[in-house]
């Protein structure tokens, strides 16, 4: 109770105005149909398959710089187990056993996790065109630029003697965010032109948000000492902090199913594609879509701009703003609280002086720029690049983890398998595996923390159940016609 105290009254205190794994192994394959769309909404129009539906798939990622498990204890077995045991050693400053280390030192902290679970999606192409839609249910949150001495109070309580009587005076932005949301997503994509062996194509999704729950802070600055392990003192704070939780504030009581979703909201994928082709497109005309033959490129380049727009919180709303607030709050462990109501208006009354603001806020989803390039090499090999940038649209907004990563892959009808090279935050090196067996497809961005290659930090998981259609082979929709040996004239 004392740590979460503390969180939130220093994320509320010091709130200003207050690592999304992309399947790397996967999203920019030839195969990927509707998935591609995640990377890039004009993929569904390039892709190998007319017809792609995705029964059921899930992703899991959680990263972060400042707490693990180290790689001489870590087993992944342990994660198997209904009751896991993990090694424990002794903290040599507070005592006590424990299972985690923390890399306790002056660097800024940072963390994201996602976990989505991917509910039954389809593409379709025709000639010219592609449309989609995908279901999906995203939990997703990120904290970036955190200081170490909040981090190591957050960890281990205000009690954490070694900083106690220490002014700390931050003076950097930082912030906090997490949302829990169902997504429902319609994608369009198009050749836009083509001519001899040049190929534009663009492609569009938009989202509809429906939010359970979402929590922001921003900070701007905190200026705090923790004298003793009772008492919080801080000389001046600006940020922002808010929430919206499915429960009864004043009870506790949890709302689900009545109150399912709290916010809404509305999000948009753009993206454009440019194919260098190894031969000029078709003019024959086709009596059905599946017999329209893929047509092979020699390189690949793709820009897009994703998760950007917002959830509004209309429901449940309770946020504060400190401005240049001070407060000596005193027996902060000896507080006992009956409600969420009666922690948050405290909190507000300490720091603001004034009760708690009941209107509706938004976060910001975790909007980035990406660029895509693949290169052909031969019939089976393929080699490619992905760059994700963040862009940070609002001060309450969820960060996306900027990457950077080389994917040699070999693909076939039948049979994929990838290996990412990945430089994640520009920082931390990285390697994956994906594959794809038939209808099957499992992979991971974070080889290394399946083997303990290296100290736990988080781990990247993905699987997916699909059911594709070949272009240019009918199977059982046109059965008099052998479309996969379909010959087409072209154009130079």
């Amino acid at each position: 109770m004392k740590v979460l105290i503390f969180f939130l009254a220093l994320i509320a205190g010091t709130t200003t105005s207050g690592k999304a794994q992309e399947m790397h192994g996967y999203v920019n394959s030839n195969y990927a149909g509707i998935t591609g769309s995640l990377i890039n909404p004009s993929s569904l129009i390039t892709s190998k398959v007319y017809l792609d539906i995705n029964v059921l798939g899930l992703h899991v990622n959680a990263d972060n710089n400042y707490v693990y498990l180290s790689k001489n204890d870590f087993k992944f077995s342990n994660f198997l187990s209904l009751s896991p045991q993990l090694p424990r050693h002794e903290d040599p400053v507070m005592g006590g056993l424990r299972e985690y280390y923390d890399r306790y030192n002056t660097n800024l902290k940072h963390a994201f996790s996602q976990v989505r679970l991917l509910g039954p999606s389809a593409m379709f192409a025709t000639g010219n065109q592609a449309f989609g839609l995908s279901t999906s249910y995203r939990v997703i949150a990120s904290g970036n630029d955190i200081p170490y001495d909040l981090a190591k109070f957050a960890l281990e309580g205000i009690s954490y003697y070694p900083q106690h009587r220490i002014n700390y005076t931050n003076e950097k932005d930082f912030r906090l965010a997490s949302l829990a949301m169902a997504e429902i997503s319609g994608s369009y994509s198009r050749i836009l032109y083509r001519h001899n062996r040049e190929y534009y194509a663009a492609g569009i999704s938009l989202k509809g948000l429906f939010a359970t729950a979402g929590a922001f802070g921003f900070v701007d600055n905190i200026d705090y000492m923790i004298p003793n392990s009772d008492d919080i003192v801080v000389y001046n704070a600006n940020g922002r902090f808010g929430t919206s939780l499915p429960i009864d504030y004043n009870n506790n009581d949890v709302l689900i199913p009545g109150q399912l979703f709290s916010g809404k909201g509305f999000g948009l994928d753009i993206g454009f594609t440019y194919q260098k082709m190894e031969q000029g497109h078709s003019t024959k005309a086709y009596s059905a879509y599946c017999e329209i033959p893929y047509q092979p490129y020699k390189f690949r380049l793709g820009v897009s701009l994703l998760d950007l727009g917002s959830v509004r919180f209309k429901k449940n709303p309770v946020w504060m703003n400190l401005k240049n607030s001070s407060a000596y709050w005193k027996n902060v462990g000896d507080e006992n609280y009956a409600s969420v109501n009666e922690l948050f208006s405290n909190i507000s009354r300490e720091f603001t002086g004034d009760e708690l603001n009941y209107t509706a806020f938004a976060i910001g989803l975790p909007t980035a720029l990406s660029i895509q390039f693949d290169y052909h090499v031969n019939k089976n090999i393929y080699v490619n690049s992905i760059w994700v940038q963040p862009v940070i649209m609002s001060d309450a907004s969820v960060v996306r983890p900027a990457q950077l990563s080389v994917t040699p892959r070999f693909e076939t009808n039948h049979f994929e398998i990838a290996l990412p090279v990945i430089l994640y935050e520009y920082k931390y090196p990285r390697i994956g595996l994906s594959a794809r067996f038939y209808k099957i497809i499992i992979g991971t961005d974070k080889l290394g923390s399946f083997f303990g290659m290296n100290d736990f930090t988080g781990m990247d998981f993905y699987l997916m159940l699909k059911f594709q259609f070949f272009k240019g082979t009918c199977r059982g929709f046109k059965k008099k016609t052998d479309c996969g040996n379909l010959e087409y004239k072209q154009q130079y």
